[in-house]
């Protein structure tokens, strides 16, 4: 606490309680009665003319009359409350910034004699801890440690009420008492505080703790040693589980990572859960189970461009599976949404690649085969033309498919094809082909 500054006939000298000082003054001014001068007190109180206020009304703190005469409505708290505000404010218009500081720790002192007075049950004593808490905080610039002796009296909230605490300012105290802890490495008062309000958050503010809860314990094998019980005891605990995922990612833990996703997914659906899942069994080459929750996460998916994206990565995952018509159908979806996207033309030829190498698997390449390769041609010239930015891509790629297209023996004696001529690429071209029911020009 800083040393207060005396200010002559208007601020206490701090102490335990201010009416035990020699210049504490039990009687109104010039000679009022305890009436007259609560009058006085209260009107400018109301009207904002705070200097005249104190001068009626800090007699009350030194006297602390129980009753007044005359008003049975008088409550020694609220004018307890009144000084406060009242010695905040003219705090607020002073320049000097020592001066401003006895009337804050007036003010503070003010706050504790509240607490010493009127926090006999646990409803008052919450409601002046907390305003003690906020006066920290709003003046901490002229309070040594101000936001640390606010975040102390946040903390001490969820002693008394934890529930009531939690729910304040929609879990803002919770973040700061409990993130002040954790951010200062202080783990048994924040173990602690966790521990109390653990029974009581859900939500995001349960997702809050267990960040928090994360971080305090520090490495994946400690979070894992505290989160699995968790999850025995309450399988459905949200949180928990998204704390083991991250747990599990980071020893490369495959196999329970998996596990954890699953849960999450079936807990609270979304996007990214599918996707995680769908990339994870991409990765395991389990296309059946990826092509699942690819198609999991195209129903969640909110911008076209997540859509254009899971198309082609249903794409891919149909041609591991050899499953080509249905690659294409995702290709054309997401040409449909975004008709100058490159990297579909690109995915689109790769498909017509892959159909011949399926229709080859078991004999030669044919002149007929090798009519597709000017479909994929097609395709990848179409794609530059149409998206710049795939050029270079393109242009690696167009030389090996270039040099497998028909020969002139295959166009003109086997194929019987003149240049400029159409050719459709379908079951009349080769049964196998059937699907791809796209026409392309003889060169």
């Amino acid at each position: 606490m800083k040393q207060l500054i005396t200010l002559i006939g208007i601020l206490f000298v701090s102490s335990s309680l201010t009416h035990a000082q020699a210049n504490c003054k039990q009687t109104p001014p010039d000679g009022l009665s305890p009436l007259a001068a609560y009058s006085l007190f209260y009107s400018n109180y109301k009207n904002g003319d705070y200097e005249f206020a104190l001068k009626y009304g800090k007699w009350m703190a030194c006297a602390q009359p129980e009753k007044l005469d005359g008003n049975p409505q008088f409550k020694l708290e609220t004018q307890y409350n009144r000084l406060v505000t009242i010695y905040e404010e003219i705090a607020r218009g002073k320049e000097d910034p020592g001066v401003r500081s006895a009337h804050l720790d007036t003010a503070l002192t003010l706050l504790n004699e509240s607490l010493e007075l009127f926090g006999t049950n646990q409803e008052s004593r919450f409601d002046i801890i907390f305003k003690r808490g906020r006066f920290y905080q709003q003046n901490y610039d002229y309070i040594e440690d101000g936001l640390q002796k606010a975040y102390a009296d946040y903390a001490k909230l969820f002693e008394i009420n934890p529930e009531r605490a939690i729910n304040m300012g929609d879990g803002y105290y919770l973040r700061q008492a409990l993130g002040n802890l954790v951010d200062r490495d202080n783990k048994e008062q924040a173990q602690a505080l966790i521990d109390i309000v653990k029974p009581f958050v859900d939500g995001e503010k349960l997702e809050y703790v267990e960040e928090q809860q994360q971080k305090l314990l520090g490495s994946p094998e400690e979070q894992i040693a505290y989160f699995t019980p968790i999850i025995k005891d309450n399988p459905d605990d949200l949180a928990a589980w998204k704390a083991l995922e991250g747990a599990y990612e980071e020893t490369e833990n495959r196999q329970k990572r998996k596990e954890a996703l699953v849960k999450i997914n079936q807990l609270e659906p979304s996007y990214d859960s599918a996707l995680q899942l769908a990339e994870l069994a991409k990765g395991n080459a389990n296309y059946t189970e990826a092509a699942k929750y690819f198609n999991e996460a195209l129903g969640r998916a909110s911008s076209d461009e997540d859509k254009v994206q899971l198309y082609l990565d249903l794409a891919d995952v149909n041609i591991n599976l050899e499953k080509l018509s249905a690659a294409k159908g995702h290709v054309q979806n997401a040409l449909k949404i975004e008709p100058k996207n490159g990297n579909a033309y690109i995915k689109m030829a790769t498909i017509y690649g892959a159909a011949i190498t399926k229709c080859t698997s078991d004999r030669k390449l044919e002149a007929q085969d090798r009519v597709v390769y000017w479909l994929v041609v097609d395709y990848l010239n179409r794609a530059k033309k149409e998206d710049p930015s795939v050029a270079a891509t393109v242009n690696r790629q167009l030389p090996n498919y270039e040099a497998v297209t028909p020969t002139t023996e295959d166009k003109f004696f086997t194929l019987n094809l003149e240049n400029g001529q159409e050719i459709k690429v379908d079951g009349s071209l080769m049964p196998c082909y059937s699907w791809i029911n796209e026409t392309t020009t003889v060169r």
